[in-house]
């Protein structure tokens, strides 16, 4: 008897777990976008950093970073040292790994440059 109960109250519990589940997901989708912010970290973001690396199960981020902010919560960075990206496996955060990338071009084109010179070679 005390087994049946327990399942059929294991049984409740799940299916309200999966209607909340289930609304959460409609109010996220049903949300606009937040506006995306690209910006150089800084020293305070140091433990976000921290907090964004062990969500992805990456190592820290070393060098200068660049951060993606959505509604202003820190959810991607990539290192303009290696090129590393580290990102919240629980939000969409494709588009933003693609505006780091394309930031990161933008901010240190010079050093892409040097990276495809390609030696001269002298004849005598």
């Amino acid at each position: 008897m005390t087994s049946t109960i327990n399942r059929d109250m294991a049984a409740v519990h799940i299916g309200e777990l999966r209607r909340a589940a289930e609304q959460r997901r409609l109010a996220v989708l049903d949300r606009e976008p937040g506006a995306v912010e690209l910006r150089a970290a800084r020293a305070r973001d140091a433990d976000a950093l921290r907090r964004l690396a062990a969500l992805d199960e990456a190592p820290e981020l070393e060098g200068r970073v660049l951060v993606a902010l959505i509604d202003g919560d820190p959810v991607a960075a990539l290192s303009l040292a290696d090129g590393r990206v580290i990102a919240n496996p629980f939000v969409a955060t494709l588009p933003a790994v693609a505006l780091l990338r394309l930031r990161a071009a933008q901010v240190a084109p010079r050093r892409a440059r040097r990276w495809l010179r390609i030696p001269r070679l002298r004849l005598a």
